[in-house]
């Protein structure tokens, strides 16, 4: 008995059928042998039922034939059309016949057959490319001439050449592949056909030939399209757009002259890429196999780009310098003296973490560095901190040397960025991002998402004693007792929750060079008020410890302590010197302007959404080909429209809003409180009310009153000078915001109407000289060359969304006819007409893309722009 046979107790023996997988049991050997044996008396692997069953089952099918009804061996590629047209034009007539048996022939190609250009049979038996090649342009021969599409299923490799299997895209076979109900489509449902279908195309090593075996039964024609040469020669002409841009512009095009024999309603998004990806990959691909390889030698191409010689292990890291780096000519690294860190995933077919270094030049975020990292096969300690750490000292070695390193709570990056950057470097501190401290603190106190250990009482224990407390900490040991106690069981109530979030956002902002929040229910101040570094930590304890208290919460205090307060203790950072503002005790010569990595997040989302999403995980040499290539291109782009002010940089664009804001909100009340209660310094940009410390470009009504000047009506408000216009040199990156010897000589810009307006003497005397000197010189928009540039944009605009809601598209397009119909008779102005149709024209010309809308899921609006749909259903 073989190693099958399994002995059970009681002389009972048992065996598994390899064909059902069931077991048999018997009493005796004899039996089992023989139930196990074949009509010879061989043993077999399989049951008496099993043999049974496929005698039944090979009586029941179809004979089948041993010949061909086409068998013929073909010279040149134009013969082996015209013959297979032929043959199938004669016996296929496209209607279903269950009695008709499949017609079945075989070509044989011979080895100096050119298949397409230069390539012959030959020069494809020894190269797998060019044989896929060579099957897919078969497989549109057999679709041209006989209507059925054919899938590639699978690739047997033999001695003599691999052999290729297709099947029909109407087969049953195909419909069991995928579970109906979890396919999401726009169009109807498919009808499949026992048609057994099946294309095999194999290729001889030995002779340098080819043969193609095909068998169907006729059924329907699918509806199926494939690319003709004047649909390609037109994505060829157009491969620098986006490919779903091209899509969209070939079914606008479906009734002009080029394309008048092809029906391109009914090519699909797909297609349109996989051309697209064809003919633009010369540019990214210098190795086909090795993609790694292939972006090391790519970026080796690159003006301005330098490989991190260190980080070059091939399946764990891959780094690089951008010429916003390497450039001093153009970019002084004295002034990246704020950086910003993180890390993003989804970029890449390989899983590799994409990480940047990116820094704020005259108010614009350019990339400095780029890591492609991916550690999960490394068995190592620290495998990741390590590979950071490398990387931040070559950055370090080539001149970089940040103030402030800004991440989110990874402390990898955390002490890696320490390690490289803090060390002679007294300014250095690291901060925490803001948004992502609070989300934490919020999915705590939530409960969504538990901390490990979250609850450390020996930790806390150990941290709360006198010899680990600073000085001025000390009053926290005669609390030791009720912070490690239980309290509460019960979790945060929201509103609880509230006031500890806003309670700590506040603590988090303060700094030494900010003055104290001077609230309206407290006692007023008689001047403005600066705490030392000790003085906010420890008065920011107080509080949060008073309010725990209040609400016996201690666990809670703890969880606060442990995360974000806790002084440096042991070998243990220092919590409150990333998570606060204040940084590192004593370097307090500036504040950091920035307060979050949003610049970052923006960062990835334009990598993603605008340049990524044609392509979804791409290989290597792609995804660096689309960074040197379209992000880092237009942060430089960017950046040389701002210093030859054609471009204002977003930051600029906040600061205007708020100044607008701050504007509209100038009253009397405001000019007493600047004065008598929150003591507002101007010149060093300074205020005690909550809303400038809480204002992310530290700005308030009470600073933006000293712009202002009495209204001449005389209804007790205030006219405001317009903001100043943007320029390198006025602005900075650090407090204050404005250089103010500058701004008081500058000539102002009416950002609200986009007119230039000029400005001598001080603001704040005299009542309506200000005023009016403002409105004797304001220009008219006929005056103004860039007024009248944007009104004429906006006027083109209006007049194409009018000719494409009531131009071809319209004609073929009844659902939009109704529509337009419908806005026409409930309208009362143009205006309403043109905000219906603005997004949907958008769309079909390409010039706006939803977002999270893919080459792979495009919105639903493209199916009902073709003609040939159904706009009734649903």
């Amino acid at each position: 008995m073989d190693q099958s046979e399994v002995v059970i107790a009681h002389s009972h023996y048992c065996r598994r059928c390899s064909s059902c997988r069931t077991w048999t049991r018997c009493e005796t050997i004899e039996e089992l042998q023989q139930v196990f044996s074949g009509l010879d008396g061989r043993p077999v692997k399989s049951c008496q039922k099993c043999r049974a069953n496929k005698t039944t089952k090979t009586k029941n099918a179809p004979v089948k034939r041993a010949g061909f009804d086409l068998d013929e061996y073909y010279q040149t590629h134009e013969d082996f059309i015209d013959s297979v047209s032929s043959f199938l034009e004669l016996n296929d007539n496209h209607i279903t016949d269950g009695h008709f048996q499949p017609l079945r022939m075989k070509a044989t190609f011979a080895p100096d057959l050119l298949i397409e250009s230069e390539m012959s049979m030959t020069c494809c038996a020894q190269d797998t490319d060019l044989q896929r090649r060579v099957v897919i342009l078969l497989r549109n021969d057999i679709f041209d001439c006989s209507g059925y599409f054919f899938h590639l299923r699978k690739v047997t490799e033999r001695k003599d050449g691999p052999k290729f299997h297709l099947t029909c895209s109407r087969s049953v076979e195909r419909k069991t592949e995928r579970d109906p109900l979890s396919v999401k489509r726009y169009t109807d449902s498919k009808e499949y056909y026992d048609c057994r279908g099946e294309l095999h195309i194999s290729f001889s090593k030995s002779n340098g030939s080819a043969i193609m075996i095909y068998e169907h039964c006729k059924h329907p024609k699918p509806d199926k399209f494939h690319m003709t040469p004047a649909v390609e020669s037109y994505i060829n002409t157009h491969k620098h757009f986006a490919p779903r841009h091209i899509y969209q512009n070939l079914l606008q095009m479906m009734d002009k002259s080029q394309f008048e024999k092809t029906e391109l309603y009914t090519i699909t998004r797909q297609q349109v890429y996989n051309v697209w990806r064809s003919i633009n990959k010369t540019g990214w691909e210098r190795d086909a196999a090795n993609d790694y390889r292939s972006a090391q030698l790519l970026l080796a191409e690159q003006d301005g780009y330098r490989l991190v010689h260190s980080l070059q292990e091939p399946g764990v890291s891959l780094a690089f310098l951008t010429p916003c780096f390497t450039d001093r000519s153009m970019y002084s690294l004295a002034k990246m003296t704020e950086i910003f860190i993180d890390s993003t995933f989804g970029t890449n077919k390989h899983g590799y973490e994409l990480y940047c270094v990116l820094t704020e030049y005259d108010l614009v975020s350019l990339p400095l560095s780029y890591l492609l990292l991916d550690t999960r096969g490394v068995q190592e300690e620290g495998k990741r901190g390590s590979r950071l750490t490398a990387w931040f000292t070559a950055l370090r070695g080539e001149g970089l040397c940040p103030n402030v390193v800004h991440t989110d709570k990874d402390f990898a990056e955390v002490t890696a960025a320490s390690i490289a950057f803090k060390r002679d470097n007294s300014n250095y501190n690291h901060h925490l991002c803001l948004w992502h401290s609070l989300r934490a603190i919020d999915q705590h106190l939530t409960g969504k998402e538990k901390d490990k250990d979250s609850d450390a009482i020996g930790s806390a224990r150990n941290s709360l004693r006198t010899s680990g407390l600073p000085q001025y900490l000390h009053f926290l040991s005669d609390e030791t007792d009720w912070i490690l106690s239980k309290g509460q069981t019960k979790q945060c109530t929201s509103a609880q929750a509230s006031i500890l979030r806003g309670m700590v956002k506040g603590h988090l902002l303060r700094h030494p060079l900010l003055p104290k929040v001077a609230f309206d229910n407290a006692d007023p101040q008689q001047a403005l008020v600066f705490e030392t570094y000790e003085e906010i930590h420890a008065s920011s304890i107080k509080e949060l410890l008073s309010y725990c208290k209040c609400i016996d919460q201690p666990k809670v205090f703890r969880y606060f302590w442990r995360n974000w307060y806790r002084p440096e203790f042991r070998n243990v950072g220092s919590r409150w010197e990333i998570a606060s503002l204040c940084g590192r005790p004593g370097s307090v010569a500036s504040i950091p302007i920035s307060r979050t990595t949003m610049r970052l997040e923006s960062h990835w989302r334009i990598l993603k959404k605008d340049y990524g999403s044609n392509l979804v995980r791409p290989r290597l040499d792609v995804l660096c080909y689309i960074i040197f290539n379209g992000l880092v291109r237009s942060r430089i782009q960017l950046h040389l429209q701002v210093a030859a002010g054609r471009e204002k940089p977003s930051a600029y664009k906040d600061f205007v809003n708020v100044w607008r804001n701050c504007a509209e909100a100038v009253d009397q009340t405001t000019i007493n409180k600047r004065d008598g209660f929150y003591f507002t310094d101007k010149d060093k940009w300074v205020c005690s009310c909550p809303a400038f410390v809480f204002n992310s470009r530290y700005l308030c009504k009470h600073l933006v009153s000293y712009y202002s000047s009495p209204h001449p009506d005389g209804n007790g408000r205030y006219a405001v000078q317009p903001p100043p216009s943007f320029t390198p040199d006025l602005f900075q990156e650090q407090l204050p915001l404005i250089r103010f010897n500058y701004f008081d000589q500058a000539v102002p810009v009416a950002i609200s109407s986009g007119v230039e307006l000029s400005y001598s003497g001080d603001a704040e005397t005299g009542t309506s000289a200000y005023v009016q000197e403002l409105a004797s010189l304001q220009l008219s928009p006929s005056e103004n060359p860039e007024v009248r540039e944007d009104n004429d944009e906006e006027s083109m605009g209006l007049l194409r969304i009018i000719n494409w809601v009531t131009g071809d598209q319209c004609e073929n397009n009844p659902r939009m006819q109704q529509d337009i119909c419908r806005s026409i008779i409930s309208s009362r102005s143009p205006e309403e007409l043109i905000k219906k149709f603005k997004r949907p024209y958008e769309e079909a010309v390409g010039s706006s893309r939803p977002t999270g809308h893919t080459m792979r899921k495009a919105p639903k609006s493209y199916y009902y722009m073709r003609p040939n749909n159904d706009y009734g259903k649903n």
